[in-house]
């Protein structure tokens, strides 16, 4: 099947609020549509009026062509966020990887255009290229067709964007790998899903996979059914976020040309996921505090309240008691907030082990998703080196990188390969008094090793495993268990 895929775009396919039979949709009819079904996309999640109008006119004026047109709506939070767009498109193109497709790049922002062209040279799907040249700059003042001329190259381009190929919402192992470590903090997560009102805190710091964790939630409640919104609080303003969460009347402020739901309103029915909460202001710490104790929340512009049906997630890197005992944050939000407390830890806590198993889980999982014949093999010293460094980015550092590596290299990977940060990295103990240098290089060693004394003692260089248990005495080291 021969599939024609494009944006609409709001400038160029309206004027007036009416469709423009001189914008480049329109125009693709008259001159150049040959295709046996069209999905025409819009940003928004949905009830997009003029992506029903164009259609409509399409199909009016285009008869023979109208059962082949398909809206399709994509739920962009940003239109000109490029990373969003890109992985919502690459989920559609790998779904019709079967059929022949023609991306129409005319119409749509430019970060829709370059998200086209990324997935044109990364993905090595049947894709072709097509943009319109107006007819004021033709000789034969008709628009022509332009295809554009990209080679896709063995290794994908350098600039590639990093976002997962799989469905947003898949959390198939195969996918993401459960290590012993997050286990427990999974099995705890699954009696959470089947306590629908429960409002969940995940902590941890960044990249080790808290909406991911909250997803799972979802995916394993009652809720399923319904959607999963995520929003990053910490990107917004006062005015933006309030916008965004509650949504808004049409006139409430400059440029609100319509009712517009809001985030508490699409998920309505499933789950909010609030990541980084901690860097709201007080402002909208009471707004918060408010839904959460009354279950009623009004739009901007509005004097009537909406209840609320959604399951909160919350999620922050920052010690949230810590926020509050500083003024920071309110206690009263914080406990409404941490009914159910989950906490991810560091890669740097998860030990030699589980660091080797997400290496291999990552060499696998990229070697098809770059569709590499063969798995890229890492030299002994390339191990070492990665065993010796603590990744403070966590799992999503360890995936960038292995995916870094499959941008640039083919078949095997060796030290000089990478990095310079990874294999010289910067000293961040502040102090140069030497024993508290010692104590916490012994603490760290004793962790990533599970408590295991001789290979800490190998690791560390020490010509004694007594002399090591001497240090620890000396030093007064005490390890936790990693559940406390």
């Amino acid at each position: 099947m021969k599939i024609l895929l494009s944006w609409y775009a709001f400038k160029n396919d309206f004027v007036d609020a009416e469709v423009d039979t001189n914008g480049p949709t329109y125009q693709f009819y008259q001159y150049f549509f040959n295709h046996d079904r069209h999905i025409i996309l819009s940003s928004m999640t949905g009830e997009d009026l003029r992506l029903e109008k164009l259609i409509n006119r399409l199909s009016l004026d285009f008869p023979a062509h109208k059962d082949k047109l398909e809206g399709r709506y994509m739920a962009i939070r940003d239109i000109i966020d490029m990373p969003e767009i890109k992985t919502k498109i690459e989920a559609l193109l790998l779904s019709l990887q079967a059929d022949q497709i023609d991306l129409f790049i005319s119409p749509g922002t430019p970060a829709m255009q370059v998200a086209w062209y990324f997935c044109h040279q990364s993905l090595k799907l049947p894709t072709t290229l097509y943009q319109t040249r107006a007819p004021r700059f033709t000789k034969t003042n008709r628009p022509e067709l332009v295809a554009v001329d990209v080679e896709q190259s063995v290794i994908p381009v350098s600039v590639l964007v990093k976002e997962g190929l799989q469905d947003a919402g898949h959390t198939d192992a195969s996918d993401y790998l459960i290590t012993p470590t997050l286990k427990t903090v999974y099995d705890r997560a699954d009696k959470l899903a089947q306590t629908d009102k429960v409002t969940c805190l995940i902590q941890g710091a960044s990249g080790t996979g808290k909406e991911h964790l909250a997803r799972y939630i979802h995916e394993h409640s009652e809720r399923r059914t319904g959607k999963f919104v995520a929003i990053n609080c910490s990107a917004f303003g006062d005015s933006l976020l309030e916008s965004r969460l509650f949504g808004y009347e049409k006139g409430a402020f400059t440029g609100a040309e319509k009712r517009t739901d809001g985030f508490f309103d699409i998920a309505k029915g499933g789950t909010l996921f609030l990541d980084e909460i901690g860097d709201i202001t007080p402002y909208m710490q009471q707004s918060l505090l408010r839904v959460l104790q009354t279950g009623d929340y009004t739009p901007v512009g509005s004097t009537k309240d909406r209840k609320s049906d959604v399951r909160i997630i919350a999620a922050t890197h920052q010690s949230l008691r810590e926020a509050c005992g500083k003024g920071r944050f309110r206690w009263d939000l914080f406990y409404r907030l941490s009914v159910a407390e989950l906490r991810l830890p560091a890669l740097s806590e998860r030990g030699q082990e589980e660091k080797r198993a997400l290496l291999d889980h990552f060499l696998r999982k990229k070697q098809q998703i770059f569709r590499r014949p063969k798995r890229l093999v890492l030299s002994t010293a390339v191990y070492r080196a990665l065993d010796q460094y603590q990744f403070p980015g966590n799992v999503r550092e360890l995936e960038n990188l292995i995916e870094s590596l499959y941008v640039f290299y083919i078949d095997k990977v060796d030290v000089d390969d990478l990095p310079s940060w990874l294999t010289q990295p910067a000293d961040d103990l502040a102090s140069f008094d030497w024993s508290s240098h010692e104590k916490e290089l012994i603490r760290k060693a004793l962790i990533y090793f599970s408590g295991n004394k001789a290979k800490a003692c190998e690791a560390l260089g020490y010509g004694s495993i007594n002399t090591l248990v001497n240090k620890i005495r000396q030093y007064d080291i005490t390890l936790h268990n990693k559940a406390d």
